[in-house]
């Protein structure tokens, strides 16, 4: 079995900024799933409230010909509570695919470069090192 090559510092700088990358894209993304757990939890909480103050006010009509109008009237919190909700998760996810998107470009950049320097190495000369860019297959 082939053994990893860990003597040559451009492919180490490489692979440590791939791990950067990901260890950052990680981050971001356990970030996000707590945004919007907690978004999640809060909505569910705002919806127990309007559901219990919505039969409230069905139990408390009188006339069976009003429930109509009671039922149109306290439906409108809700609804406003779901527009806030959806406006929030949107700027959740918003905010989190521009971070990542971000991370992603100056990750990039580094890594392109770490692999530049890896390939010019690997392509014959002596590494930067000063050693063998690499060993001869037998």
């Amino acid at each position: 079995m082939p053994t990893f090559p860990t003597d040559h510092p451009a492919l180490q700088a490489q692979l440590d900024t791939q791990i950067d990358l990901f260890t950052q894209m990680s981050r971001h993304a356990v970030d996000a799933a707590g945004q919007i757990g907690e978004l999640n939890l809060r909505m569910m909480r705002q919806m127990f409230d309007d559901s219990i103050r919505f039969g409230r006010a069905l139990a408390a009509c009188k006339d069976p010909f009003q429930m109509g109008a009671v039922a149109m009237r306290e439906t409108q919190p809700t609804v406003e509570h779901l527009r806030a909700w959806q406006g929030e998760l949107m700027k959740v996810l918003g905010a989190g695919t521009a971070t990542l998107a971000r991370d992603a470009n100056n990750s990039s950049w580094q890594a392109a470069r770490g692999a530049e320097s890896f390939m010019q190495a690997g392509s014959g000369g002596a590494a930067p090192d000063g050693k063998a860019a690499h060993a001869p297959v037998r």
